[in-house]
């Protein structure tokens, strides 16, 4: 039976890296201020929980250099100037969920700006100024706008267009250039993935090799394949072992910086889709050809036993297709055993988990799966769960599967 491991962020919480949303937005924060010590105390202090960092790694020196120049990025990017400004992001699908309302919010407002304000035809440069009433009144839309250096403002909302994202003719403006300010927004972009794989290179990669707890690495000995939605090789690094992680949304190299980071899919109510489509994920994973092809790529036989764990993935709507390819694989299986385990740290995770699940798949396939037993959730650390990892009936279809 082929075991196929699925991991999320939360595989690597578990062991303990600082990898929320609120590790990178905090510690990078502190790089950005102004801040001179720079230690792994004044660093990891920052961090959700320092007291656990404290407790599994050992302390190390950082590449000041490195983190010199991290700086002037961050003193650069529009898009962390953003993100660091925003106080209500918990986790990387809220903030994946930002970088889709920044876009519809941009996207939407400057088609309506286009109507309105070069509705009745050219405009000459001195007419730029407008009052808070051109914007609907939308004050979070203005900062939005201010933000990317489309509009500025003054302390009466007096509003100014950035002629830079204008089209000029003669001594006319004829209309907003949305071409250009999409170009702008997609450069950023690019370069907040360049700073997204830097936090991770100089931060959390030094981890792995001052990680003082001994792991049990013989819990991993029966898994067949190992795909993960993460951008870091912390299966690899920590557990050493012979089986290839598959990386589905690319992994951490600052010099290919070829990561997936966007948005799942393009809002409905857009009217010219070219714009978002470098943003979105599916336009990502096939431009920058990472992993994408999933459980395609495994040889599979539909009447072979199969065992999926989810470790550490939130089953959001944002992952559904792939979620949706493991459940309609599993019921399409005509094997004796086939088990999809979702692996959860507390209740509360449980939960949420069987509402994104209810959400994806609907009551009643999960309702069905659950019945039969075929669906389980079981809870890390537990004896159930070590059980689960360590039977092995790998030999009797081990020849069977190959990359």
């Amino acid at each position: 039976m082929p075991k196929i491991l699925i991991t999320g962020n939360g595989f690597d919480l578990n062991i303990g890296l600082p990898t929320s949303y609120n590790d990178f937005i905090k510690i990078l924060s502190y790089i950005s201020g102004k801040n001179k010590e720079i230690n792994f105390h004044s660093i990891f202090s920052n961090s959700n929980d320092y007291r656990n960092i404290l407790e599994k790694f050992s302390k190390f020196e950082f590449d000041n250099e490195r983190i010199a120049q991290l700086k002037n990025q961050l003193d650069h990017n529009l898009w962390f100037t953003f993100f660091s400004k925003e106080y209500e992001i918990d986790t990387w699908i809220d903030f994946e969920n930002r970088i889709e309302y920044v876009l519809n919010k941009l996207f939407t407002s400057l088609e309506y700006l286009q109507k309105n304000v070069f509705s009745k035809g050219s405009i000459k440069s001195k007419t730029l100024i407008y009052n808070s009433d051109t914007f609907n009144n939308d004050y979070e839309l203005i900062h939005v706008l201010a933000n990317f250096s489309i509009v500025s403002f003054n302390v009466n909302y007096q509003i100014t267009l950035n002629d830079d994202f204008l089209k000029r003719r003669y001594n006319f403006y004829t209309g907003i250039d949305i071409s250009k300010i999409t170009k702008l927004l997609i450069s950023e972009l690019q370069k907040f993935k360049s700073i997204f794989n830097q936090y991770f290179e100089i931060f959390i990669f030094p981890l792995y090799e001052n990680f003082k707890i001994e792991l049990d690495k013989d819990y991993y000995n029966n898994i067949d394949y190992h795909y993960t939605f993460n951008y870091t090789p912390t299966f690899d690094k920590l557990f050493k072992l012979s089986k290839q992680t598959r990386f589905l949304h690319g992994k951490i190299n600052s010099v290919n910086n070829r990561i997936v980071l966007g948005i799942n899919e393009i809002p409905s109510n857009t009217t010219d889709k070219r714009f978002f489509l470098p943003f979105t994920k599916y336009y990502q994973k096939l431009n920058n050809e990472t992993d994408y092809i999933f459980l395609e790529e495994l040889k599979m036989d539909r009447k072979a036993d199969f065992m999926f764990l989810f470790f550490g993935h939130s089953l959001d709507r944002s992952d559904r297709d792939y979620v949706n390819e493991v459940f309609d694989f599993v019921n399409n299986l005509n094997g004796v055993f086939k088990k999809i385990i979702i692996i959860y740290h507390n209740t509360t995770s449980k939960a949420q988990l069987l509402i994104n699940l209810l959400d994806i798949r609907g009551k009643e396939d999960i309702d069905k799966l659950m019945r039969q037993e075929i669906l389980a959730f079981k809870k890390v650390g537990s004896e159930e769960l070590k059980d689960e990892f360590l039977k092995d009936v790998s030999t009797k279809y081990g020849d069977v599967f190959t990359f």
